[in-house]
């Protein structure tokens, strides 16, 4: 058995809760139940008693005609004993009508007649001898028994909820998730009159309110219908749908909601606290003032940032060979406040004055290097606070008290 490759293949694709859709999943479903009913025998009561291989068989011939991801190949694997489990049920039908109807000599050709071609002899026998005992009778006519008693059979044939879904969107050009009650009440639309689920829903949404909740346990549907904690697949869903999958998906969903809602919100205070240091502090090459130039022996750096309101006694311009223009630094002999650098938060571990940004200039044979300061302890909160870059002089905070030491810049909070 072969299925030809065709060129280019067709491409399934699959909604937000990993389901078929489109034409290319309906090809796909009509060639996966083709090829398990030429290649499978209906001896196998279970799908799990198939030996792999014909499995792997019959998911590579279908993979000559379509794309499909490698994830979701379970997924059809699972749906082909779905098809298989079908294709019995219609066959043993078929089989009980020729014993029930026919007689000896015309049932026998009968028989013959619609073996399967899947079948040898000796299975085909089996299968004839096991449908037509007392265990199987009684089976089958309690499952017909409980079918009968379902009021609430759906109307969209062999479309499915993710289909469904698709089409709705795509009618009401959103990309939006459909409500589950809205699905349901649409694949269950009656032909003649409303049907008692509809009755039941109505009911719901008047004593709980349109939308009742997002959990799947707490839509109006779940509170119409009732959910039974036995029960793995969801009402009104489909295939592949099972509660736990779509409980991890709406938790999920909030985290992620909420993490853009808290970046977003970030952004915002950086844009403000930008406004306001801006207020605050200017470059001094994108204005007029001119910091007062120092000697090169003293530790002040020539390159600093000054109050706009600050006068300046000269204008000499600013030579310094780290002046960047369009690094924005703090200014020199600025109080700010220390925060650790080994925990998490903001614990504040000292009080202190910055002193020095030139990342080139040195204290005890070291230069500050990028993304630190220069900056004086006036006060240690936290005596035994280890300094970022401990010296034989310093190593705790409390050593450092009116000393200058290395401190990151962001862990230093500044007071403007």
């Amino acid at each position: 058995m072969k299925l030809d490759s065709v060129d280019p293949k067709a491409e399934v694709p699959f909604n937000t809760k990993e389901q078929p859709i489109g034409n290319a999943s309906v090809q796909l479903a009509s060639v996966l139940g083709v090829l398990v009913r030429r290649s499978i025998p209906l001896t196998p009561q279970d799908w799990r008693f198939v030996d792999n291989v014909s499995k792997e068989n019959i998911w590579k011939i279908a993979t000559q005609r379509f794309i499909v991801p490698e994830c979701f190949k379970d997924y059809y694997i699972s749906k082909m004993g779905t098809y298989l489990k079908e294709a019995r049920s219609r066959k043993a039908g078929a089989v009980l009508k020729v014993l029930d109807n026919l007689q000896v000599e015309e049932r026998e050709k009968q028989l013959e007649k619609i073996r399967p071609t899947s079948m040898t002899v000796n299975e085909w026998e089996a299968f004839v001898k096991y449908v037509n005992s007392p265990e199987f009778r009684v089976q089958r006519l309690r499952m017909q028994g409980f079918r009968k008693k379902y009021d609430t059979p759906h109307t969209i044939s062999r479309q499915g909820y993710a289909r469904l879904e698709a089409e709705m969107q795509e009618e009401l050009k959103t990309a939006e998730e459909i409500e589950r009650v809205d699905l349901w009440k649409k694949g269950h639309k009656p032909r003649k009159e409303k049907g008692p689920h509809l009755k039941k829903i109505e009911k719901a949404q008047a004593e709980h309110g349109a939308s009742s909740g997002s959990s799947v346990t707490e839509d109006v549907l779940a509170k119409a219908l009732g959910e039974t904690e036995k029960t793995k697949r969801l009402k009104g869903l489909g295939f592949g749908a099972m509660r736990k999958k779509i409980v991890a998906q709406s938790h999920y969903k909030k985290i992620i909601k909420e993490c853009q809602e808290s970046c977003k919100a970030m952004n915002d205070r950086l844009l403000v606290l930008e406004e306001r240091n801006l207020k605050c502090v200017c470059n001094e090459v994108t204005h007029s003032h001119r910091a007062i130039p120092t000697d090169i022996n003293n530790q002040a750096s020539t390159s600093r940032i000054v109050f706009c309101n600050e006068r300046a006694s000269s204008h000499t311009p600013n030579t310094s060979p780290v002046s960047r223009t369009n690094e924005v630094q703090v200014p020199v002999k600025f109080k700010c406040k220390l925060l650790s650098w080994i925990k998490e938060g903001g614990q504040v571990v000292a009080d202190a004055e910055i002193v020095e940004t030139d990342p080139e200039k040195e204290i005890d044979g070291y230069p500050i290097g990028l993304n630190c300061y220069f900056v004086s302890v006036i006060t240690a909160h936290v005596e035994k606070a280890p300094v970022f870059k401990p010296t034989d002089a310093h190593r705790t905070l409390k050593d450092a008290e009116g000393d200058v030491i290395t401190w990151p810049k962001d862990r230093s909070r500044l007071l403007c």
